[in-house]
This record gives C-alpha cells, sequence and structure tokens, in this order.
C-alpha cells in the first residue's frame, strides 16, 4: 500500500482511522517512549572500572629523559632603538599632538615660519632643541610675532 492509497482510506473511513491511532497514542502516553524518539541507550565509551580508576602518576618528561641541545634564550625585554623621526614628525616643536614636519620644504628659517603659518600652525613652544633654526623669542616660541 502506497502514501496515495493510505491517505484515500483515511478520507473514507475516518472512524477505523481513530480506532487504529487512539491505542497507539495511549500506549505512547502511559511508557513515555514513541516511535519517533526511540533511541539507543547512552553508554560510556570506556569500561565503569577504568573510569573509576585513579590516574596515572605524573611523569614530567614523556621519554623518560632529556636529550639534544640545551637552547640558551636571550633577554627579551631588549627596547628597540627607533629613530626620533619615525613618524616623520620632529616632536622638539609644538605639542605632543601636532606633527611639525621633520623636513619643512623651504629655503630658510622665515621661508620655514610662512610654510608653517600658511598650513595652521601659529607660534610654536620649542620643547627640546631648534634643529631646524626657526627664528625663536625670549619666551622660547618660534615663528613668533616678536621673533
Amino acid at each position: 500500500m502506497n502514501t496515495k492509497n493510505i491517505f484515500g482510506a483515511i478520507r473514507r473511513h475516518p472512524g477505523r482511522t481513530l480506532a487504529v491511532c487512539v491505542p497507539l497514542v495511549a500506549v505512547s502516553v502511559f511508557t513515555g517512549s514513541t516511535m519517533a524518539s526511540a533511541q539507543p541507550e547512552a553508554t560510556l565509551a570506556v569500561s565503569p572500572s577504568a573510569a573509576s580508576a585513579s590516574p596515572a602518576p605524573y611523569v614530567p618528561y614523556f621519554g623518560g629523559s632529556v636529550s639534544g641541545e640545551t637552547r640558551v634564550v636571550k633577554n627579551r625585554d631588549v627596547p628597540i632603538k627607533e629613530p626620533v623621526n619615525i613618524d616623520g614628525c620632529d616632536h622638539d616643536y609644538g605639542t605632543g599632538s601636532q606633527c611639525i614636519p621633520w623636513h619643512i620644504p623651504a629655503s630658510s628659517p622665515q621661508a620655514a615660519c610662512a610654510w608653517l603659518k600658511a598650513n595652521g600652525f601659529g607660534s610654536l613652544k620649542v620643547y627640546g632643541t631648534n634643529r631646524q633654526h626657526l627664528p625663536e623669542n625670549s619666551a622660547g616660541y618660534v615663528c613668533a610675532a616678536g621673533a
């Protein structure tokens, strides 16, 4: 009997369908299992005696002996030498958030100040050395009005 015939029989005789289905549902309710949920019982992958046994002792060397050469690891906390202008900025001028170019595109210190002012930099405080020899006033500012 195929599926088409089964559904045709259910349509023609709905009372018989109830007579067969109700006892099956009752059995599954009372036993707690259905044909769709039937699963094998769970088992352990190891025997019960192996599962309850004490663990093996700690073995520090998996072969029992150490052979081969011993390597000495050098200190890795040695600082790396980086050039002061690694980011292209001259940090002796201005604030920490300002990037004054390491090489200002100008032919003279006065032209460098004009370039800095044209690019939004005003008078700049010198925090290190005046490496670019920009005109400096007595307060330690370069490219200032009185410099």
